[in-house]
């Protein structure tokens, strides 16, 4: 899945006018974050989904409440949370009790969905710096071999006892946006992504 790197208020100004790839982006963006909200709260698979669609339906309404983009995902959580509430009080009157394999699956959803956006907040920080340091970083860590730091100066026109330096300043500044993202990556490490950033190899070479 590829992980959209614009900011909220892009997506919801695309979405106000009509753009379906915006609204696609919000979906794809925090769809997963409604879903692992109701699975919290314990509701089952098929609920959480009934959950989301709600959310997301009720989005559409109210769009243009929350064109400031850093208001997004918190109306979204709380408008999950209310939604799975509200569905896990039905249930409980009903006198339904989820199942053990839907709770323990539930766990897992929820741990997916952490890891998810993980994988946003990193994806953001690698297309915050600048191409070289972007292009740099892909060819040291996303090759299936160890890279040739001989054939990587020649490429990027860059004297050889030059490319670590380089190479640990553009770390760096990844490191500081990850951090300023309240992602901290010494907890976390960095996680393969969808179409561009370091690899789990990347990981081990970082911390050595």
């Amino acid at each position: 899945m590829t992980i959209s790197t614009e900011d909220d208020s892009v997506l919801v100004d695309g979405a106000l006018r009509g753009d379906a790839r915006s609204w696609n982006a919000i979906v794809a963006r925090y769809g997963g974050l409604a879903f692992a909200t109701a699975r919290k709260v314990g509701l089952s698979r098929d609920e959480a989904e009934d959950v989301s669609q709600t959310v997301f339906t009720a989005l559409v309404r109210s769009l243009a409440t929350v064109r400031d983009g850093k208001r997004l995902g918190g109306w979204i959580l709380v408008a999950a949370r209310r939604e799975a509430w509200r569905v896990s009080r039905l249930r409980k009157r009903s006198g339904c009790e989820l199942p053990e394999d839907e709770r323990l699956a539930a766990e897992e959803d929820v741990k997916a969905e952490r890891a998810f956006e993980r994988r946003q907040i990193v994806t953001k920080a690698f297309a915050a710096l600048d191409e070289r340091c972007r292009e740099l970083l892909r060819v040291l860590f996303l090759g299936a071999q160890e890279p040739d730091y001989a054939a990587v100066a020649a490429r990027f026109d860059l004297a050889l006892n030059s490319v670590g330096p380089i190479r640990n300043r553009c770390l760096r500044r990844m490191l500081e946006l990850l951090k300023s993202a309240g992602f901290e990556p010494s907890e976390h490490g960095f996680a393969a992504l969808s179409d561009a950033t370091v690899t789990d190899r990347s990981e081990k070479r970082i911390s050595s």
